[in-house]
């Protein structure tokens, strides 16, 4: 097998989008679906009881052990010192880019336990994070659609085997 694809990015970029497409012909891991099988209970209730510390250190631990041809990752997997670094030793880090406001729109009315704080808790997030996602190998415009991303994804994947 390649080496994997990293899908990185905020909240709303579109990395679950994406996922349903390329799951179709790929193999595919969602490390947020991988943490919920692992812990027994959905990231809410994870974050609730755990916390978000013990959050991103299984999250880690599953970046590590995980293997695929593309894994999607959580939002904040660029939160964990040494998880850009590790990703692009092992593999493409691709990001899902989107502006702000388009991320807000997707994701203002979803269950996320970073949603909670409120938009300004989220800007103020999204802003912290923006650079560590700029580090990827790849920034693709998410806000392109999902197809497009997918065909981008793809190609690339060609180019790289």
């Amino acid at each position: 097998m390649s080496k994997p694809f990293y899908i990185i990015g905020f909240m709303g970029t579109g990395k679950t989008s994406v996922k349903r497409y390329l799951e179709t012909t790929n193999h595919v891991v969602d490390l947020d679906e991988q943490l919920e099988r692992h812990a027994g209970m959905d990231i809410p209730s994870f974050f609730d009881q755990h916390g978000e510390v013990a959050f991103r250190e299984l999250e880690s631990e599953l970046l590590r052990s995980t293997k695929a041809e593309y894994i999607m990752t959580g939002g904040g997997i660029v939160e964990r010192p040494g998880n850009i670094e590790w990703m692009k030793a092992h593999g493409t880090v691709i990001a899902l880019d989107l502006p702000f406001e388009l991320c807000w729109e997707r994701i203002r009315h979803s269950s996320r336990p970073l949603v909670k704080g409120g938009k300004e808790n989220v800007r103020a997030l999204y802003d912290r994070r923006l650079p560590l996602y700029r580090e990827a190998d790849i920034v693709l415009d998410a806000s392109r659609g999902t197809e497009d991303v997918v065909r981008q994804l793809n190609r690339l994947k060609e180019e790289n085997e």
